[in-house]
């Protein structure tokens, strides 16, 4: 299968460098590091698609749901949406679906009923099984093919990104004074 263009390696076998992108008002530093982690983001996305679609898991945002019901049986809907990152109303579309397919079973909290508990079926943790494993495999062999030196680093870096956008989504919802 080939790669799209921006994926293959030049001559020596050395990946082409991201392409910068031309903002306006930005330095080229700086886009081509956005540039960078673009692809990045790009890359792992196709490979959990890919990873999540051979063991049949049903799409990457199921292999996420059932990597999580595996290891938090009993969680609600409201700590699956923010744990994966996506809106109540997509998990509940995705929940709707596991249900139908046999893979998931709901039910209201008992102590408080606005609150719906999930939990694996059968069939559904045998997929998870498979998930995990996959998962694992996924992080040996892409963060976990880097040294450690690169790794510390890289979290470091991306810790600093997260604060810094985390700071910039707060401006954002300060009311102009």
């Amino acid at each position: 299968m080939n790669a799209p263009p921006h994926d293959r390696c030049g001559p020596h076998g050395h990946p082409h460098p991201p392409i910068p992108e031309d903002i306006e008002g930005v330095d080229p530093l700086s886009a081509s590091v956005l540039s960078a982690f673009r692809r990045v983001n790009h890359l792992n996305r196709q490979f959990l698609l890919r990873m999540s679609s051979a063991d049949k898991g049903g799409g990457f945002g199921r292999a996420g749901v059932l990597r999580v019901l595996g290891k938090h049986e009993g969680v609600s809907q409201r700590e699956l949406a923010e744990f994966l990152h996506l809106s109540p109303p997509t998990v509940t579309t995705m929940l709707q679906k596991m249900e139908q397919d046999g893979l998931i079973e709901r039910w209201g909290d008992e102590a408080d009923q606005r609150v719906t508990r999930i939990r694996l079926t059968e069939k559904g943790s045998e997929r998870s099984d498979g998930m995990i494993v996959a998962y694992a495999q996924y992080v040996r062999s892409t963060i976990g093919s880097m040294s450690q030196t690169d790794r510390e680093e890289l979290a470091r870096l991306l810790a600093s990104l997260a604060d810094s956008t985390a700071e910039a989504l707060r401006q954002l919802d300060q009311p102009d004074i």
